[in-house]
């Protein structure tokens, strides 16, 4: 029971009476051993962390960036998701008109489909346009200066984005 078992790493293990060529052999294992380990750790540092989706950076409190009575100190508004059925909800702290003209504190819309920075949604309860026969797309455009978002229209020019809001929340969701 006395006897100690001495554990040495593999590419040190060379057998009694080994030559030369055994003694490469062993070493271009070692380098290999090596430049695996190596390889393997430089991968894990170097994968980025989890992106967070378009619906994670988008989630938060918002305020009007051009009407007082909707900014982030009078009235902000919440955006959240649900995946089933997908909707995309706006909450806001005390009822205001909505575009229609009524008094309401939520706006729910459909979720049509995203890409990295959009939401494409359509607005339940919306009137038709009368050139289509269909609810307006709205688009969702995140912007980062500053950290918020705008609206465009599917049937609008890509650099037409209004309305714009600001985050209210203290710390901006990084990708």
């Amino acid at each position: 029971m006395g006897a100690h078992l001495r554990v040495r790493p593999f590419c040190w293990a060379m057998p009694a009476g080994a030559g030369h060529a055994d003694f490469i052999s062993v070493l271009t294992g070692c380098a290999h051993a090596f430049t695996m380990r190596t390889l393997l750790l430089s991968l894990c540092l170097a994968s980025p962390a989890t992106a967070q989706t378009v619906f994670e950076r988008a989630a938060g409190t918002y305020g009007s960036a051009s009407d007082p009575a909707l900014s982030c100190a009078s009235n902000p508004h919440t955006l959240s998701f649900e995946q089933s059925p997908p909707h995309a909800i706006f909450r806001w702290n005390v009822p205001r008109p909505d575009p229609d003209g009524r008094i309401s504190h939520e706006d729910i819309f459909d979720l049509r489909g995203s890409t990295d920075t959009t939401l494409s949604m359509q607005r339940e309860g919306e009137a038709r346009l009368p050139e289509t026969g269909r609810r307006p797309t709205w688009i969702l455009r995140l912007t980062a200066n500053p950290a918020g978002y705008c609206w465009g229209r599917q049937d609008w020019p890509l650099v037409r984005c209004v309305n714009p809001a600001v985050r209210c929340d203290s710390e901006t969701p990084t990708s």
